[in-house]
């Protein structure tokens, strides 16, 4: 993912008072080789005891203010560089070997990032939020763009939470260049935890989903309604569904190895609820076929509902036929079923 933000549980779990969170003044680094060109692995660890915490993500070298592809590449070399946020400045040293870097930093706040907030109507971040901002990057410039999309003004805390959640400025604009201005923060928070990016958006606007809400969108993202379900739908003839119909096709195991196997069997029906309820009723190939070898291969979909829903079986009507009842009519042997003949 582009907005790999990884946070251990202290920065994900519900917010808590900025005392119950005490800012680090420094702690330690970790930067290794990235496999996207240009880029670094960047770990940061801070913090003691319950409040110790990782962040780590792929970070442009440039972002590093000091540090060469030269510096990384010596050996046993000492280093000092910054990473610079809008909200704050990690100050670093220590050494690298081989492209492997790690030592200490120092965090220090940046108030000018404060005094522009507050022109901008939100309010002084505790000192915590502020570090959360720093560590996330987030900065002015995504304040500006939900202003200019027109947000809810967010507050300090809002940012502090997009942040660690990975909505940032990249998100914000491509999304929003997509039509989805969805009016508050959290809904880009929720939005952005379920998965929701602009990739999974264009590829529903591709299989011929477009303009869905933003709850439509998380839905089918956590339904695992994705291109190829739907491709493989439209294969079978299920063409057009309405976002509930492929939702319920999809929590109820009709995909497209089950439809294909029912269709192998002859059933094939034009609504695909039929299959929905067979599936449900533990209708599958299997018990069709074991049916069929029991002299029963011409039921509905309705009657192998029916005949399961009863418990019958291959083995019950085998033992029916042994005991001089002929072949019953499927009625006969729900009957004898249902009376409890053994």
């Amino acid at each position: 993912m582009r907005f790999a933000v990884l946070l251990l549980a202290t920065i994900l779990a519900a917010p808590v008072l900025s005392a119950q969170h005490p800012v680090p003044s420094g702690g330690q680094w970790m930067i290794d080789r990235s496999d996207h060109p240009g880029t670094v692995q960047l770990t940061v660890r801070y913090g003691e005891g319950r409040h110790s915490s990782n962040w780590g993500r792929d970070v442009p070298l440039r972002e590093l203010v000091g540090l060469s592809a030269t510096d990384m590449a010596a050996s046993g070399a000492t280093v000092h560089f910054k990473i610079v946020r809008s909200a704050g400045t990690l100050t670093c040293e220590g050494w690298f070997d081989d492209d492997r870097g790690s030592g200490h930093f120092t965090y220090q706040p940046n108030p000018d990032f404060v005094a522009e907030l507050a022109k901008r109507g939100i309010n002084e971040p505790t000192a915590w939020e502020q570090f959360e901002m720093t560590m996330a990057g987030v900065g002015l410039d995504l304040v500006d763009e939900l202003a200019r999309q027109k947000y809810d003004r967010p507050t300090a805390g809002d940012l502090a939470r997009m942040g660690t959640h990975g909505v940032d400025l990249e998100y914000v604009r491509d999304i929003g260049a997509r039509g989805y201005h969805l009016g508050d923060s959290e809904s880009l928070v929720r939005m952005r935890d379920h998965g929701v990016d602009p990739d999974f958006i264009e590829s529903l606007n591709s299989a011929g989903y477009k303009d869905l809400s933003a709850e439509d969108l998380v839905r089918v993202r956590d339904h695992g309604v994705n291109p190829e379900f739907i491709a493989s739908l439209d294969t079978a003839g299920y063409k057009n569904l309405s976002i509930e119909a492929l939702v319920r096709l999809r929590d109820h195991g009709v995909n497209e190895d089950y439809i294909a196997d029912m269709k192998e069997m002859g059933y094939a029906p034009s609504n695909p609820e039929d299959l929905v309820e067979s599936r449900d009723h533990g209708v599958d190939p299997s018990y069709i076929a074991s049916l069929k070898a029991a002299g029963y291969g011409r039921l509905s979909l309705e009657e192998l509902r029916r005949a399961r829903d009863h418990g019958v079986t291959r083995g019950f009507i085998e033992r029916v036929k042994a005991r001089g009842y002929g072949k019953p009519s499927l009625d006969e042997v729900i009957r004898l079923r249902d009376r409890g003949l053994e």
